[in-house]
């Protein structure tokens, strides 16, 4: 069907060749005239002889060629229109009485020439020069009179009846030539018939009929005249009885034409029609005919007296313009434009010269029965119907199945059945109906109704290509193009079984090359070259369909594809759901495509040294176990065709390659793979696909507000999510959202009872190569209870993540490092049964952390806050009190310890050991709060705070052990000072025990450790030196080594 349904060469070849059998049924409007009743002469009587002029004798040499004896006829007796040739004429019987016939005269032997009524010419004078006369010849006549028969005074009267015996020969313009015996006119019946076998020839043509003729007359308008030869108008209808034979030569093979029952034409109404058992052969070059069955045909004509010129008639869609020419080998003489006089014998030169039989032309061809049947086994065609319609004006074949009432003999026919041998291919639809151009070409097809087509594949009995549909089909040429649209409407299926390929839509549109034939054309090139003089001819009406290609090179290219409303599509690459798809294919191979628009990951990102194998190359990708599920209202691909698009049978042809994908609106793509518990994702409103059928070298571009991508575990989402699977990475421009499960926390190391969700939020862009991770502007990490904050992100993984192998399950990643730039903020609350353990805030210009290590290393400027629970009564400052008093809380109301500690150098530690120690412009706040997040002000310490500066500083969290709960232990080296609400001191080194409330103070060469109290509220203070001291200031114990001095109250 995709190969312009090459049947309906077979088709018009069969059907457009009975376009000359109008002409058989044009002779017998003169035959009337000349043929006489049902009589026979009762004795014999020789007329005196008269003496012809030598006209008489001219015309029976020229146009009586059957009747050698007439130019020397005894009598030549000339009449109106005509000559009566006889050797004997005599009255029957002068006696007659009653019924019996009157004026009954015998002719024997019989011949006649009659011409038609002169017409005027031009000039205004009647004319009858270059036409054709009609021609009579039997036996013996028997004619009966209305009058006296007097050829002396030139009285004939008319003729009412008659009988031609014997060997009867009627001829007439075009070659037009009836042999047969016994012919009867009837004037009061209007009949003429005959019950014997006739043959008849035309032209070329030829047939027989084996049971007689009838025609039934048609009466004058006005009662006759004295002078009418007969009184007859015309002819109402002529019927061949069967069976009835027919060869009917053309251009390109002859055509054979038989019919069991009955032939017969309607002058009147200009149809022509076979019944039972209807036979068209079509002779060719292969063992058997082209045929064409059913049980009637009619062919309906149309006067086209104005337009009689062969020529002009051919050119509007007349029999011989739509026959192809494919060979040269028809009769002598014969070319698409019809006899060649020249090459005639001087007898069929006579007959054909006065030709005007292009009056009438075929408009509408007409076969119908249980089963209609066209087979073609030239080109492996066969098509079945009960109806065929062809419409010569229109150019137009309707093929229809018209259900029967009742039942009927045999398997009723559904639906119009049409198959291609040759390709393979077989259609069935319930109406079809094909347009052809003036050369023959099929222009456009249509098909009503449910169908279906199938196309085999070469050495299989499976199906290579099957299409069905529910309403109809429409194949139209496109114009001012080289390319056909195919439509299919109302639940369309177009499947690919060997490629286990399919589509499903309410419409589907294909717009193909219209296909070439090489050897067509080679067949064509031979015939010019072969038919030498009439090369010419032959080369103005070669109409071979160029449409309608040798099925068997399947050169099939697809230009584009629309199929809309609820569209299914299922390859071993791609399934989809939208409401509209949209094909386009190419020859050409596409030029590579840089979807990051000229941006490429900064120097910053570094490739895990797992992204390429050793030798530098792109590690092979395993095959999905599972195609792409793609979802989205709007769907167009790319699809880039093999250059050789003819498969082969092993199945080994060249695959078209499905190369680019974009879609709209609700855009959901998964895939899944053996192993892998949740299938790659993408989500958004705009998609863009390439390399779309290369097994990971997809490179995926989303849009949308957000735009996501589901894949080993991540979960990304922005405004346009890029997903480069050749080489492994994953970029977003704009803000977006990463969400990743990890087992362990990247802050403290800690490892989770189960796998946590880690999300990382950012403003500008986000770069992911499957290890490395890079998050710009305003980045926010959240895990848990967990917050970092910071303006760059750099997340290394513990492994590789291939974006580009999706065969076998997913590695299992780990945080194992997280850099952080620029206004880093670190918040984490930690619990113990549900019940806050601990609250950490940190500030940072840079913070790096290695799961792996359990590594910390920050660049100050920096602060880390800490709030634990309190360890009994303590005193402190709630944010409320600080404002409005700026003084602390008794110890009564504390319940949390806070500590704050701000450097400028740097501070490395480690999750594992939970120490850490800090470097440059040390400072540290601790000391008793009401709430988590209430802070200390230096300057108001409360009871059991205190405030330290040094030069460095290690801090060390203890867990707990036994009974001994969790606390913490510091180390501050270098111009150390310590402040408490009472007291304040200075020293080389200061540790502080938590778990005892101890400061220990030493000062190193020959420095001294200094410290200033106040014992009570009221005292004045106390001034103390030594080379080390110990001070718990809840407990106002003091106890010093190598004291060097003391002032004041002790």
């Amino acid at each position: 069907m995709l190969k312009r349904l090459s049947f309906t060469l077979t088709v018009t070849a069969s059907l457009t060749g009975l376009y000359w059998l109008y002409a058989l049924a044009v002779t017998p409007r003169l035959a009337p005239k000349l043929l006489t009743a049902q009589q026979r002469p009762k004795d014999v009587r020789e007329e005196p002889k008269f003496e012809p002029p030598p006209s008489n004798i001219q015309n029976a040499k020229q146009f009586l060629p059957d009747a050698s004896w007439a130019a020397d006829a005894k009598f030549q007796i000339a009449m109106a229109n005509g000559v009566l040739y006889t050797n004997n004429w005599r009255l029957v019987d002068e006696q007659q009485k009653g019924d019996d016939p009157q004026n009954l005269y015998e002719f024997r032997p019989f011949a006649m020439i009659w011409k038609d009524v002169p017409e005027p010419g031009d000039d205004g004078t009647e004319s009858t020069a270059g036409k054709q006369p009609m021609t009579l010849m039997s036996e013996s006549g028997l004619v009966q009179f209305s009058s006296k028969f007097d050829p002396v005074s030139r009285k004939y009267g008319r003729v009412v009846g008659g009988k031609l015996e014997g060997r009867v020969v009627a001829s007439g313009p075009d070659g037009l030539t009836i042999r047969g015996r016994d012919f009867f006119f009837h004037e009061k019946s209007l009949e003429l018939h005959s019950d014997m076998p006739v043959e008849f020839t035309f032209q070329q043509h030829r047939g027989t009929a084996k049971d007689g003729f009838k025609a039934d007359l048609l009466p004058l308008a006005e009662p006759p005249r004295p002078d009418d030869f007969l009184a007859i108008a015309g002819i109402r209808r002529v019927m061949l009885r069967g069976p009835v034979e027919m060869d009917l030569a053309n251009s390109d093979n002859p055509l054979h034409v038989t019919c069991d029952e009955l032939f017969q034409f309607s002058p009147e109404q200009l149809v022509a029609s076979f019944q039972g058992n209807v036979i068209v052969q079509r002779f060719t070059d292969h063992e058997q005919p082209d045929q064409l069955k059913g049980e009637n045909l009619d062919l309906f004509f149309a006067d086209d007296s104005a337009g009689s010129d062969a020529s002009i008639s051919r050119s509007r869609g007349d029999a011989p313009a739509i026959v192809p020419i494919l060979r040269g080998d028809g009769p002598k003489g014969m070319s698409a434009a019809g006899p060649i006089l020249s090459d005639l014998d001087p007898q069929d030169s006579r007959r054909a010269s006065g030709s005007n039989g292009g009056s009438l032309a075929l408009r509408e061809l007409r076969m119908t029965g249980r089963r209609v049947v066209a087979e073609s086994p030239s080109k492996g065609m066969t098509v079945v119907a009960n109806s065929l319609v062809y419409d010569v004006v229109a150019r137009t074949v309707k093929l229809v199945v018209i259900p029967t009432a009742g039942k009927s003999a045999g398997p009723e026919l559904k639906s119009v059945f049409v198959r291609h041998k040759p390709s393979a291919t077989d259609l069935n639809c319930p109406k079809l109906e094909l347009t052809h151009d003036e050369s023959g070409q099929v222009v456009s097809a249509r098909g009503d109704g449910a169908g279906r087509m199938r196309r085999g594949a070469l050495g299989s009995d499976k199906a290579e290509f099957s299409a069905k549909w529910q309403q109809g089909f429409d194949l139209q040429q496109v114009a001012d193009s080289e390319m056909d649209l195919l439509t299919l409407v109302g639940g369309a299926v177009l499947q690919q079984p060997t490629r286990e390929t399919g589509l499903k839509a309410e419409q589907i549109q294909l717009w193909f090359d219209r296909p070439t034939s090489v050897t067509d054309a080679s067949r064509r090139a031979s015939v010019r070259t072969e038919a030498n003089n009439v090369s010419a001819v032959v080369a103005v009406n070669d109409t071979t369909p160029r449409s309608v290609p040798d099925l068997t090179s399947r050169d099939f290219r697809p230009r584009q594809l629309l199929a809309q409303d609820k569209v299914v599509v299922v390859s071993p690459q791609m399934n989809a759901e939208t409401k509209r798809f949209v094909v386009n294919f190419d020859d050409s191979s596409p030029a590579p495509i840089d979807l990051a628009g000229g941006s490429k990951s900064p120097s910053r990102v570094r490739q895990a040294a797992a992204s390429k194998s050793p030798s530098g190359k792109k590690p092979p990708s395993k095959t999905p176990t599972e195609p792409l599920q793609l979802s989205a209202d709007l769907i167009r691909a790319k699809v880039r065709l093999p250059g050789d698009s003819r498969p082969v049978a092993n199945g080994d042809a060249p695959q078209a390659e499905l190369t680019e994908v974009w879609t709209e609106g609700n855009v959901d793509i998964q895939q899944s793979n053996e192993g892998v518990a949740e299938p790659l994702r993408l989500l958004g409103e705009r998609l863009y696909l390439r390399n779309a059928s290369s097994d990971g070298e997809q490179v995926l571009h989303v849009f949308g507000q957000p735009a996501r991508i589901r894949a080993r575990g991540f979960d990304i989402e922005g405004p346009e999510v890029i997903l480069d699977r050749p080489n492994n990475r994953i970029w977003i421009d704009g803000a977006g959202e990463l969400r990743m499960p990890v087992k362990n926390d990247p802050f403290d190391g800690r490892e989770f009872g189960s796998p946590a969700l880690l999300t990382v939020e950012w403003k500008e862009k986000m770069l992911f190569d499957g290890q490395n991770a890079t998050f710009l502007a305003e980045v926010t990490a959240t895990l848990k209870n967990s917050r970092l904050r910071c303006e760059e992100m750099e997340v290394v993984l513990t492994e590789r993540l291939s974006f580009r192998d999706d065969a076998g399950p997913a590695p299992t990643a780990e945080v194992q490092q997280v850099i952080c730039k620029d206004g880093v903020q670190v918040d984490q609350k930690l619990y113990i049964d549900e019940d806050p353990s601990e609250i950490r805030h940190g500030e940072f210009a840079k913070l790096t952390l290695d799961q792996t290590s359990g590594r910390m290393e920050a660049i100050g400027p920096g602060k880390i806050d800490l709030w634990r629970p309190g360890q009994g009564k303590r005193a402190g400052l709630a944010p409320r009190a600080v404002a409005q008093a700026n003084r602390p809380l008794e110890s009564e109301v504390a319940n949390w310890d806070f500590t704050s500690v701000t450097f400028q150098g740097k501070a490395i530690g480690n999750m594992r050991d939970r120490q850490t120690k800090f470097q440059d412009r040390v400072h540290i706040v601790y000391g008793p709060v009401a709430h988590p997040l209430d802070t200390i002000d230096p300057d108001h310490l409360p009871k059991d705070g205190g405030y330290m500066e040094c030069d460095s500083l290690q801090i060390v969290q203890i867990k707990p052990t036994g009974t001994q709960k969790p606390h913490i232990e510091l180390e501050a080296k270098g111009n150390a000072k310590l402040e408490g609400r009472s007291f304040n001191a200075r020293a080389d080194e200061i540790t502080f025990d938590e778990s005892k409330k101890l400061y220990t103070l030493r000062a190193t060469g020959n420095r001294q450790v200094t410290i200033w109290r106040q014992t009570t509220p009221d005292g004045e203070p106390s001034e103390a030196s030594a080379k080390s001291m110990r001070f718990i200031p809840s407990q106002n114990y003091l106890r010093s080594d190598q004291t060097t001095g003391i002032r004041g109250t002790n």
